[in-house]
């Protein structure tokens, strides 16, 4: 029985990732700019996870704003996706096998406004 010690990431080497990742050459890039439902229902997924568990919301909120249901959180969400506060990520996969990174401030959000209700 092998055991293989456990690979740990330093902060420089994820800074050089995001580096990396943020100064890509988009124009070589084949897919488009375009937020499919699949990926706005996982960072809105997401961000509601990390508001309901104590995040701090990206956007202004009146103090009196009050909390009660994963709605209100989604609704926090959705603004902050619409001001273009979300620091996420979306990583595709495409058919050969290559990855493409687009940060989601510079998505389009046309193809989802049905959804953002």
């Amino acid at each position: 029985m092998t055991s293989s010690a456990p690979t740990t990431t330093t902060s420089a080497s994820v800074v050089d990732d995001y580096q990396k990742i943020k100064n890509a050459d988009r124009s070589k890039y084949r897919s488009l700019p375009l937020m499919t439902k699949y990926e706005f229902n996982q960072v809105i997924g997401l961000r509601t996870m990390h508001l309901s568990k104590g995040a701090i919301p990206l956007v202004d909120i009146p103090e009196d704003y009050k909390v009660q249901t994963n709605m209100e959180l989604r609704d926090i969400a959705l603004r902050e996706l619409n001001e273009g506060n979300l620091p996420y990520m979306i990583k595709r996969t495409m058919p050969n096998g290559k990855l493409e990174y687009w940060d989601v401030r510079d998505m389009s959000l046309v193809a989802v406004t049905h959804l953002m209700r």
